[in-house]
């Protein structure tokens, strides 16, 4: 966010938050970025990286004269790397921890970059610095943290989407008010097992027979969402 010459703030567009990083990342290869080695790196026309430097020098973030070179100034350096540090620990982060390609991973982090406000940045990052120490340690709870990554097929999903004889263990009631509390009173809770699971329509509508402790149970469609299971 920069500060027009009206004195109100001015936001960054991605795209140009895009050309600013390109730049950066230019500058750190040991060259002098170019409107044309910039409109060849980003896949755009010339025209189109002449109008975004336009901005930029008017919002004071580099130097730039027609056919001449395309130099950072300090503010528009800051900004850059803030840009390009957020672009890297999110693609370390998809890439080692949920296991994305660094293709994916950079697609991804091209988009959430410009979306994250900086608190959200300083709480990932510290996050991903908390599981960058740990895996150094190797310790256990992040091997454990690993393996259910590695076991998101297994996410629990509502009792109406069971197949049918399954079974499984409560993982949460999501129902609300007098639902829950009818529910939980029940004894609807976290960690109770449900088995022989049957939706059931007829003329009367869509329900669902299961047992639960030893006791044959119906639901109807309203229940049956709002009771979430984790099936082996």
């Amino acid at each position: 966010m920069m500060i027009n010459g009206t004195g109100e703030k001015a936001e960054l567009s991605s795209r140009v938050e895009d050309y600013l990083e390109a730049i950066l990342e230019i500058e750190m290869s040991g060259e002098i970025a170019t409107v044309t080695q910039m409109a060849k790196n980003l896949g755009v026309t010339k025209a189109t990286i002449t109008a975004a430097l336009k901005k930029l020098k008017n919002d004071g973030l580099l130097e730039h004269e027609r056919y001449g070179d395309v130099i950072l100034t300090h503010a528009g350096r800051e900004k850059a790397l803030a840009i390009y540090r957020r672009h890297e620990f999110l693609t370390d982060f998809f890439v080692r921890i949920l296991g994305f390609s660094r293709e994916r991973a950079q697609k991804v982090a091209c988009v959430m970059e410009h979306e994250i406000d900086e608190a959200t940045e300083m709480r990932l990052a510290a996050f991903t610095d908390a599981l960058s120490q740990a895996e150094r340690k190797d310790e256990e709870w992040l091997r454990g943290l690993l393996d259910k990554l590695d076991s998101a097929h297994e996410l629990p999903s509502p009792m109406c989407l069971a197949p049918d004889g399954s079974g499984g263990v409560i993982a949460r009631v999501t129902a609300q008010y007098e639902l829950r509390k009818r529910l939980h009173a029940s004894g609807f809770l976290p960690g109770v097992e449900i088995s022989d699971i049957k939706k059931i329509s007829d003329r009367d509508g869509t329900h669902f027979t299961f047992n639960m402790n030893g006791m044959g149970i119906r639901f109807g469609i309203t229940e049956a969402s709002a009771v979430w299971l984790y099936i082996p």
